[in-house]
């Protein structure tokens, strides 16, 4: 009976003891947050912190503001009605792509949108897709000569960059709830960016800033370089380190997931000195060019055609080929 009632208040002890460990744990975690929260805001500057708490309450300029930027009444904006029309063109690589080509009058009005309220604003150095003063010349100029080039593709990547991550840009760019709202209805379609779109192409580098210089910073600290050509991800080593290679791979894939976006895993590519290294279609291994094959095919439709002989290509489509060469060579010359 003794030993019963020692051995019950042992357990009770032990019971006691495991809840005030797990109480004490609670109350640490609790309070490390609470003080590295308090430590971020005594740092943050003072414009910084108004501005985030401008942000969480919703404030800044209105519909108003909005309708006089774009040179449109307030009623007409309101009411406007985003319209579409459903395409499908073929890819390269096979299968089809859809686009969705916004109306006349609605094109018009992202025009505007894109000119005046996203045009002056920074997007990060590594995005390189559909910006002034960038090309595929310029993003697969920034991998040239390396061990190793990695290639990833990212799956339905302006659909999947969500109207929600929008209309949180916008807010922070300094409209209010009801305004960032309006823009994200005229900039989105079934909740994503609508490939098709003018300014799909701007906001999706816009939103992706972030996402950018957490992978250019992981990267950079491995001695690598990292370009985003739109759903284009590159990333290249002056060294072929086979676990590091898998680690990036690893930590991209992460990165994405935790902005909403899924890695096309059949289309990553890894490739070394000892294989033709392509970025956004250009060879990289020791300068940036056309592949020599497509070189070799231009020169022989070319001698086809003046020679009378039956060709693989039009005139015009040949033109067009040579057009794209001399953009590479002079663009890549005068880096």
């Amino acid at each position: 009976m003794i030993d019963a009632v020692f051995n019950a208040i042992e357990i009770a002890a032990k019971s006691f003891l495991s809840i005030t460990v797990v109480i004490f744990l609670i109350f640490g975690v609790l309070i490390a947050y609470l003080l590295w929260n308090l430590s971020t805001l005594k740092s943050a500057r003072p414009e910084n912190l108004k501005h985030w708490k401008r942000v969480r309450r919703g404030d800044g300029f209105g519909i108003d503001e909005l309708a006089r930027r774009l040179e449109i009444s307030v009623e007409n904006l309101t009411n406007f009605l985003p319209d579409y029309t459903e395409r499908f063109i073929a890819k390269r690589s096979g299968g089809t792509r859809r686009l969705l080509v916004p109306s006349p009058e609605l094109k018009k009005l992202q025009q505007r949108i894109r000119k005046r309220l996203l045009a002056r604003l920074t997007v990060h150095p590594a995005a390189t897709g559909f910006e002034p003063g960038t090309s595929i010349v310029h993003n697969a100029g920034q991998h040239t000569d390396r061990a190793v080039v990695i290639c990833m593709d990212v799956s339905d990547f302006f659909p999947q960059t969500s109207g929600a991550r929008i209309t949180a840009y916008f807010q922070r760019i300094g409209w209010n709830r009801e305004a960032a709202a309006l823009l994200t209805r005229l900039t989105t379609w079934e909740h994503g960016l609508p490939q098709g779109a003018p300014t799909s192409p701007r906001l999706s580098n816009l939103v992706n800033h972030v996402l950018d210089a957490r992978i250019e910073r992981f990267v950079h600290g491995r001695k690598g370089a990292y370009t985003r050509y739109a759903d284009d991800i590159c990333i290249s080593f002056p060294k072929d380190y086979p676990k590091r290679i898998r680690g990036t791979v690893q930590v991209v894939c992460r990165n994405l997931k935790a902005f909403g976006y899924q890695l096309n895993t059949k289309k990553t590519r890894i490739l070394r000195r000892h294989q033709q290294q392509k970025v956004t279609g250009l060879v990289v291994n020791d300068r940036v060019n056309l592949p020599r094959h497509i070189r070799r095919k231009l020169r022989a439709v070319e001698h086809h055609l003046r020679t009378g002989r039956r060709a693989t290509m039009t005139l015009q489509q040949l033109d067009g080929w040579k057009a794209l060469l001399s953009m590479v060579e002079n663009q890549r010359d005068a880096d």
